[in-house]
Formats: C-alpha cells, structure tokens, sequence
C-alpha cells in the first residue's frame, strides 16, 4: 500500500496567505538528508526527510510552513496508512520575523532552518535527526513508534507556542473538536479547541485563522493569562 508522504500534509495544512517572493521551489540533498521547499497554492512549505527511509519505511520527518507550523511526521512502517501514520504539530508566535529559509554548513554537517518566528531548527544531516531549536529545550525519543506522541517535546521556549496535539492516521488539526494547549514563556497555559483559531473549507483544507494581531485579541479574550 502506497506510503503517506509527509507532502500528504499539504493537502490538509494550509495557511490564510500567499507564498513569500523568497520562497521558490527547491530540492537538494546533504549527506544523509533530502531538503525540498515547495512554494505552494497556500503558502511555502519546506521538508528535511532521511534519505534512508525507503528502506523500512519507518522514519521520522519534518514539515515547515511560513505561518509558523513545525510538523513532526512518523512513519511506522508499511501497512495501512491510517495506523502506520502520524503526526505532531507546533506553532511558534509571533510571526514576521523574516522568510522561511535553510543553509547548510558541510564543515560540521549541519542544516539550519530559519522559520518565521526567528526560530532556527539545526538538524544532523548525516543522520536527518533534530539536534537543537534556538529559544526552546527539548526531549527527544530517537526510537519511532506510536507510543512517544511524535518523539519530540518542547520542555521550553521562549515565546508563545501552540502544541496542536498528536494524531494517528492524519493531521492533529483536522478535527475541530480536538482540544490545543497555548503556552507562553512563563509555561502559563490555556486550553482551546482547533476551531478556535482553524476554518475548515469545503476542500479539506485547515487554515489558520489569524494573523499575529489578530490572535492576541483573541488570546485576550479566552486566555487573559496568557503573554504574547
């Protein structure tokens, strides 16, 4: 049975605007890591995926759009897609701080992705692994099963970040119901539901809802705790 690409993502991730002019489609590979940046209909999205995926078809990869999602993507192994899939979702607040971009550095093997929080995410691309997020500490289980939640967890950051869950078989976000948990600097929390800042279209598309001033009115409002 075919694989769940992570590009499967970008059928059911969208965001509410236009690619940036920087954003052009590109596909290149570093050692052991394949890097493509698509400038889609909704938005720029950027994947770092390990070469060696193929062989087992277990592996983990990443997705990044312009609107601040950071997607972790499993992969289980073959079998039907709806229990050998899954998918953890961040987004990081605020937004505007540039384009999202990657360099790669040969000497240390290195990759780095720029978001447009200002995050950056450097990634072992001989290994396709996530060393290091700027701003945030994190927990990583190297092992890829169904069990971890994607893997990777955030004990840290220095922003507003949303942690959209973790979902077998589809994105997190696709359900309006599923509850999201806001969390600032200051590890202060807020529970919403993904109908609280995602529209759902008649394509199956999930679309964010908000911009950066938008959303802290909105914060203000169901989440006064909170500091954006």
């Amino acid at each position: 049975m075919k694989l769940l690409s992570i590009f499967v993502a970008l059928g059911f991730l969208s965001s509410a605007h236009a690619a940036s002019a920087a954003c052009t489609d590109k596909y290149e590979i570093f050692g052991g890591t394949q890097v493509q940046m698509v400038d889609g209909q909704n938005g720029c999205y950027l994947t770092v995926h390990p070469r060696d995926a193929y062989q087992t078809l277990i592996y983990r990869d990443f997705l990044f759009d312009d609107d601040g999602l950071f997607m972790i993507f499993n992969s289980y192994g073959p079998g039907d897609e709806s229990k050998t899939t899954a998918a953890r979702e961040f987004r990081f607040f605020p937004r505007g701080k540039g384009n999202l971009s990657y360099s790669h550095d040969a000497a240390t093997q290195r990759l780095s992705v720029t978001t447009p929080s200002g995050k950056v995410f450097v990634f072992n691309s001989q290994k396709g692994i996530l060393v290091s997020v700027s701003g945030s500490q994190i927990t990583q289980d190297y092992s890829v099963n169904p069990n971890n939640r994607g893997g990777i967890e955030f004990t840290k950051n220095d922003g507003l970040m949303l942690d959209g869950g973790f979902k077998i078989g589809s994105s997190p976000s696709q359900n309006s119901k599923n509850k999201i948990m806001f969390k600032d600097a200051d590890a202060r929390q807020c529970q919403l539901a993904n109908g609280d800042v995602y529209r759902y279209t008649a394509d199956d598309d999930v679309i964010f809802r908000y911009d950066d001033a938008q959303l802290k009115s909105v914060l203000n409002n169901k989440c006064p705790n909170l500091q954006f």
